[in-house]
């Protein structure tokens, strides 16, 4: 807790890690508890996290591990080896589905290659693999539902963003305008950036949720109508019952 970025995850492996709530009422964990996790993530758990694939660990950022000291209270282990929020990459491989991206996890690095499924080819074929080892990106503004980065590079990069990837509402920016972005190393967040310094925003913006607040705002609207035009109606009824 004396770390001052609080934009890291932790690995408690003082409890179950993925059938305990507890570590995350200190800290962003990669495990937790909910009666309905996400399938994808459950399968990275059964196949790749459960084997102790440190490259998986890596690329969700998980910056410490919790163990047990000699005294049996808990230690944490600095693991210098996380990613971080967000990272450039050297190149991509594309696999044929999700279960090859899946299974492409078991043997790669994360800091120099994104797994992507061909689904995706459409958005990462025209990009040009430059190398640019002063490129830096950093998150800057974390909310649940909206993330902030920054960036500059010289040439055009590959961004893997150690956030889950979830079409169904999530948008990506580029300063302010609407850029597609991917799946990688089947969990994960992947966008083509251009040239530059910029900045990059993750935006929650379900359709069914922008849909219903339409839908209460115009009952709301009725309903304050119909009232006003019942007040209305008995304010004249009124006066006409007095004349």
């Amino acid at each position: 807790m004396k770390d001052t970025d609080p934009n890291y995850r932790v690995l408690n492996l003082m409890v179950d890690p993925f059938n305990d709530a507890s570590t995350s009422y200190f800290h962003k964990s990669i495990g937790g508890y909910h009666g309905a996790k996400l399938r994808r993530y459950q399968e990275l758990i059964e196949q790749q996290i459960s084997k102790n694939n440190q490259n998986v660990l890596n690329m969700l950022n998980t910056k410490y591990f919790i163990g047990r000291g000699q005294d049996g209270s808990p230690v944490p282990q600095l693991n210098m080896a996380a990613l971080g929020n967000a990272w450039f990459v050297d190149n991509y491989r594309l696999v044929p589905n999700a279960d090859s991206e899946l299974t492409a996890l078991s043997k790669f690095e994360p800091a120099k290659t994104a797994i992507v499924d061909v689904r995706f080819k459409g958005l990462v074929e025209k990009y040009n693999s430059q190398k640019d080892t002063t490129a830096s990106i950093k998150l800057t503004d974390y909310a649940p539902n909206k993330l902030d980065y920054v960036y500059k590079a010289g040439s055009d990069q590959l961004a893997v963003f150690s956030e889950i990837y979830y079409e169904k509402g999530w948008n990506a920016y580029v300063d302010g305008k609407l850029t597609p972005h991917f799946r990688a190393d089947y969990v994960l967040r992947s966008m083509v950036l251009p040239a530059g310094e910029h900045k990059v925003e993750f935006r929650f913006e379900p359709t069914f949720f922008k849909t219903g607040e339409r839908v209460s705002f115009a009952s709301s609207l009725l309903l304050i109508l119909l009232l006003l035009g019942g007040g209305g109606f008995e304010i004249w009824n009124g006066n006409r019952k007095k004349q």
